[in-house]
């Protein structure tokens, strides 16, 4: 075996180890997992002819306009449009790779590499009678890097377009290049990540937001293109000895119905993914070619043009062939409301699944004053103020979840006592807040726990509790006691006392309770939402309100009571789908929920804060805040991007919530 095909051994096997790993971790990766293609629907050879202008092309990538027009790219004429009559140039220039959004009938928004600078140029290109204008928007340049290829992504959810560029140092960067809803144009940096050695091209399914990349002698993989998930590369097909792929893979493109389109250049072989059969069509081309990329057009269902270059002549060619036009995917029928942040806390720390859970002190002399708290499960309790700016940071162990309580018959300062779950220690960790609004540790609350992970306070004239779990479904009800001392301050002789428990079938973590009414609610993170009573003599019985389905997808996370005037809401992280759900709970004796809405959290780009991904923990008050007159609802982001950094909290007006209500 030669030293290349060593080294490709070495690329696969780490990046398929890496996948299996992945996929293991995290409900995101499994649900966007992309198995490798199935064995292949055989195809006709078929026939092609020269296409557009010949003389000295130098082609890359083509991609339809519609009306059989075609926009090519050449490194040495230019942009060009042609058919099968007539062809054009656009713009002068050197220009590689090509990828177009349609904005209008008449109106696209395209992207292509400038050879000549080295970076990616974003136009606009728009159809005014029988003339085409091109119009410059932008520019992209990776930082002293060439840009491999570039594709677009047309977001429904953020109503942006997204340019992805593969570079030379192995790096994908992502770019909102254009807003749909003010039909403006942006140049705001979202992420990068790792991908492929050398790309030979890209392109992304928009349906199923799937971002596909080429890697010549490797085959294709699926990266997952929504910026508020990981960038979990799975293979689709690829070369011999690992495929049944020939080599070498061209550039890629994506027809009307969501299928990848790419070529081998040995044996001249065009290829068809369908992505809900996980299938390859494939074709042989007769005559004696070098194809290196391959772009389609449905003529109708049964048939697609194609149009492709030849990179031994460097002239673009084309072939129809029969095909037939897959059906378009089911998609979820729950509706989705798509709301912003109106602000975001400082990042943790470092780089990892570090933040996790936030809780709300409110300064009940001066609301200005109040306190974000979240948890870095890395290092301790993060404290911000209301514009999200952190202000302490108490490194006391890898804190998980965290709560307060304000209740007068707690006797200390500001009658408060916030807790958190630390799984250094598996003990509760109390903290207090003094009258100078210094957040101040109190002392370490010991359990029996083997793995204490979630918990939630609960309030009331019997005292004050705190409910911890770990992985087994163990839950433990602990009551605290103490008091502060006047003269100095501390407070003497504080404990917890174990004083219940209870099981749920599962992992759980996520918990919330209702003071007034001695209510409990608790998530089973796979299957769903629990009630049991929250008095330690209410027994140990706890009741299913609430299945995972479509609307409520597992993991079952965060979950928090929002107290409006006339109802309950209990809110939920549904964190297999990146969103949140709305219950409506009863005011019975024993509650039941019904659905009241789902909302996701997008890009607020006037404001430069992205959405909010694969969430654990909320929290939610109706306290009325400066700003914030309904309240606030807080929610930890999985997936801090605009630009890449360290995960954060993001704060949500209720007002904004309130438009998911049905």
């Amino acid at each position: 075996m030669n030293f290349k095909l060593n080294t490709i051994s070495a690329v696969l096997g780490s990046a398929l180890l890496i996948t299996a790993i992945s996929g293991c971790t995290s409900n995101d990766d499994k649900q966007n997992n992309t198995a490798i293609a199935k064995p292949y629907i055989k195809k006709t050879d078929i026939k092609t002819k020269l296409f557009g202008p010949q003389q000295n092309m130098q082609g890359s990538q083509a991609a339809a306009l519609g009306n059989n027009q075609w926009l090519m790219a050449s490194e040495s004429q230019g942009l060009l449009i042609a058919d099968n009559e007539q062809s054009s140039v656009l713009l002068p220039g050197h220009f590689e790779s090509i990828s177009l959004k349609q904005l209008s009938t008449q109106q696209f928004l395209l992207s292509s590499i400038d050879k000549s600078q080295d970076n990616v140029v974003i136009f606009e290109l728009e159809k005014n009678g029988q003339t085409w204008q091109l119009n410059e928007l932008s520019r992209i340049t990776p930082p002293q890097a060439q840009p491999d290829a570039v594709c677009l992504y047309k977001s429904t959810d953020n109503e942006t377009i997204s340019a992805f560029v593969p570079d030379v140092r192995g790096l994908i960067s992502e770019t909102i290049i254009y807003d749909l809803a003010t039909k403006q144009a942006k140049n705001i940096a979202v992420r990068e990540f790792s991908a492929v050695t050398e790309a030979s091209g890209c392109a992304v399914n928009d349906e199923t937001k799937t971002l596909y990349v080429g890697e010549a002698e490797l085959g294709v993989w699926s990266i997952n293109a929504d910026a508020e998930s990981g960038a979990n590369k799975q293979p689709v097909a690829l070369v011999q000895p690992y495929g049944e792929l020939n080599s070498e893979i061209g550039a890629l493109s994506v027809s009307q119905d969501g299928t990848l389109w790419l070529t081998a250049t040995d044996g001249n072989m065009i290829y068809a993914y369908h992505e809900n059969t996980e299938k390859l069509s494939q074709w042989s081309l007769f005559g004696d070619h070098t194809i290196e990329s391959v772009a389609a057009s449905l003529i109708n269902d049964n048939e697609a043009q194609l149009v492709l270059i030849d990179d031994e002549t460097g002239a673009y060619i084309q072939a129809n062939v029969n095909y037939t036009a897959q059906p378009a995917p089911s998609k979820n029928k729950v509706a989705m409301t798509h709301i912003h942040a109106n602000a975001q806390t400082t990042p943790v720390a470092a780089f990892g699944d570090a933040a996790d859970d936030p809780a709300i002190w409110i300064n009940e002399q001066d609301t200005k004053s109040s306190l974000i708290l979240g948890t870095d499960k890395r290092r301790g309790l993060m404290v911000y103020d209301l514009d999200g700016n952190k202000i302490q940071s108490l490194n006391v162990g890898r804190l998980n979840n965290v709560d307060v309580r304000q209740h007068q018959s707690i006797n200390n300062e500001t009658h408060t006592w916030i807790t958190a779950s630390n799984r250094t220690l598996n003990s509760i960790s109390v903290f207090t807040v003094d009258s100078e609004n210094k957040v101040n540790h109190i002392t370490e609350v010991a359990t029996n726990l083997t793995e204490i992970y979630g918990m939630c306070m609960y309030s009331s004239e019997s005292g004050q509790y705190v409910f911890v779990n770990d992985k087994s479904g163990l839950f433990q009800q602990y009551k605290l006691t103490g008091e502060q001392d006047n003269l100095s301050g501390e407070q003497d002789n504080l404990s917890g006392e174990l004083v219940r428990e209870f099981t749920l079938p599962s992992q759980p973590e996520g918990c919330s309770a209702d003071d007034k009414l001695g209510q409990l609610f608790a998530g089973e993170e796979d299957q769903g939402i629990w009630y049991i009573g929250a008095e330690p003599s209410a027994g140990n019985k706890a009741l299913m309100l609430q299945g995972v389905n479509e609307q409520l997808v597992a993991d079952v996370e965060g979950m928090e009571i929002y107290h409006a005037d006339d109802a309950r809401y209990l809110v939920v992280s549904s964190q297999g789908d990146n969103s949140y759900v709305l219950y409506k709970i009863s005011d019975d004796t024993q509650p039941s929920l019904s659905f009241a809405g789902k909302f996701n959290v997008i890009a607020n780009l006037d404001k430069g804060i992205d959405g909010a991904g694969e969430t654990d923990g909320l929290t939610v008050t109706a306290k009325p805040l400066p700003g914030y007159p309904e309240g606030i609802l807080i929610v930890q982001d999985g997936y801090n991007r605009m630009p890449l950094q360290p995960q954060n909290f993001k704060i949500v007006d209720w007002r904004e919530v309130k438009k998911a209500i049905k």
